[in-house]
């Protein structure tokens, strides 16, 4: 009997396994910041190579169908960043105020304007903030996120300024004219 996988099923696998990793991503608060920090920022480094994958690895399949997982890829990236976001409130890195605050402000407009561009917004304070309390308690770990980035973003380039900003900014723009 030969077994085969499908490429949307790795697709799909590398998308649940984001959506867990963000979730998992929380359990490195119980640590001390110089622990915590490089253990969430390895893991939130995996689940950006997952997200960098699971597209290109599912338009390669010649099915093009979308199954579940693959229509809830941005609700895998936003349970990373909320699970980033998670980490540094319990780490006490953030003010609860600001970490449940920001959370419920999310989840309202969310919400409210059932947008997903507001959705891919929502994720950058946390990362920023990843970065920023990686690159002080384990440097090396906050570098090479954003060298990572820096990468993602030359590897991607031709497809960024072509469709993902230009989609994400009138996005926005469309969410400020209702």
């Amino acid at each position: 009997m030969k077994i085969t996988l499908s490429l949307k099923l790795v697709a799909d696998i590398l998308t649940t396994l984001r959506f867990f990793i963000g979730l998992y991503i929380v359990r490195f608060s119980t640590l001390e910041p110089n622990e915590g920090i490089p253990l969430a920022s390895s893991f939130l480094w995996i689940a950006w190579v997952t997200d960098l994958l699971d597209g290109p690895i599912s338009r390669l399949d010649p099915r093009k169908a979308q199954k579940f997982i693959g229509k809830h890829d941005l609700t895998a990236d936003v349970t990373v960043s909320l699970g980033c976001w998670l980490f540094l409130t319990f780490s006490n890195l953030i003010s609860p105020f600001i970490g449940f605050g920001y959370i419920l402000l999310g989840m309202f407009l969310l919400w409210y304007f059932k947008s997903e561009y507001l959705a891919w917004a929502f994720q950058a304070p946390p990362y920023g903030m990843m970065i920023l309390f990686a690159l002080k308690y384990a440097p090396t770990y906050g570098m090479f996120l954003i060298v990572w980035i820096i990468i993602v973003v030359i590897v991607t380039w031709p497809r960024f300024p072509k469709y993902t900003l230009p989609e994400f900014l009138g996005g926005m723009k469309a969410l400020f004219k209702r």
